[in-house]
């Protein structure tokens, strides 16, 4: 849907310069060309819109890693390490069951609620991933990725609650600015998306939190 909205602004755009540079209109032949090309448009986001719903495969297609696990299971830190790299190769159950015994070891590490959190996210279970992300901001209120990952539930895919992302995405800006972590684009989304008509404000609000007065 962001591709469709850049389509419209750079459409809006050309028409603007049209107008200015083209003294006189053919009205039939631009009310033609119009027509086409809102079409096209058309498929072109039905297309985009059907290619969002393709299933999440992460968690269920092997896949090689650059890492490579802990050569010893002893420590709560090499749990966590082997969960990363199951996560990383595909085997999400197995790396859920790791973050388990790794909190079993150590139950005051953020980072192993996150990730199973995000993990549980790529399996489609929201509601574990809530429990996790909450968890791991008891510990550390400030941790970014988990504000992150729990604003985007609220967001977009369980217990929809607006209110909820956009405090989460705040409080990212609060703590980090808006550098490097593309929440001004979700926080716009949150606020003002509300059917595609919203698009270009969603774009303006988008740059106007990137790039502050």
């Amino acid at each position: 849907m962001i591709v469709c909205l850049i389509f419209i602004v750079a459409a809006c755009g050309a028409l603007y310069l049209f107008f200015i540079h083209v003294k006189k209109i053919n009205w039939k032949a631009l009310l033609i060309s119009g027509s086409f090309g809102l079409v096209l448009f058309i498929l072109f986001c039905i297309a985009a819109y059907e290619s969002s719903k393709i299933p999440d495969t992460w968690c269920t297609t092997f896949r090689n890693s650059t890492s490579y696990p802990p050569s010893n299971l002893i420590t709560s830190t090499d749990y966590f390490e082997k969960g990363n790299y199951d996560y990383d190769t595909g085997r999400c159950k197995e790396a859920v069951a790791d973050y388990a015994k790794s909190i079993e070891l150590n139950s005051k590490y953020p980072q192993v609620y996150n990730n199973r959190a995000y993990t549980y996210m790529r399996m489609g279970d929201y509601k574990d991933a809530l429990t996790d992300l909450d968890k791991a901001l008891t510990i550390n209120p400030n941790y970014i990725n988990a504000l992150m990952n729990r604003g985007d539930i609220y967001n977009y895919y369980f217990e929809i609650d607006k209110s909820k992302a956009i405090g989460d995405y705040e409080k990212i800006i609060s703590i980090a600015g808006t550098g490097g972590t593309g929440v001004c684009g979700h926080l716009a989304m949150a606020k003002y998306s509300k059917n595609v008509l919203s698009f270009p404000r969603v774009l303006i609000e988008t740059v106007n939190c990137n790039f502050p007065q």
